[in-house]
């Protein structure tokens, strides 16, 4: 395992020197879409814990950053955050917390 990633470390210095050299690609700015990476990672992190309600709040905080750097969809943020809203309380009916106890 410490092989390979040597071995990833060692490409992306690679491409780091290539993309120095040429130039980083105008197409997406990478900085940006770092924040939707790290709420993609909440996301699965919350899925694996069965935590859906925490899950689809990050997911849908990715998509807002996401839809604002690359226009996805024509959705103003707001419309994203009351259709999220309503999402988590659906989702809080259907599976309700495993901690609460049931009188």
């Amino acid at each position: 395992m410490k092989k390979l990633l040597g071995l990833v470390f060692l490409v992306a210095a690679a491409l780091v020197l290539y993309f120095g050299s040429v130039g980083w690609p105008s197409f997406v700015n990478i900085w940006a879409l770092f924040p939707v990476c790290l709420f993609l990672f909440f996301t699965l992190e919350n899925l694996v814990k069965k935590d859906y309600k925490a899950s689809l709040m990050s997911l849908i905080i990715a998509f807002i950053i996401a839809n604002a750097i690359l226009d996805i969809l024509p959705l103003s943020s707001g419309v994203v955050i009351g259709a999220g809203v309503l999402a988590c309380v659906g989702i809080g009916f259907l599976f309700p917390d495993a901690n609460k106890k049931e009188a």
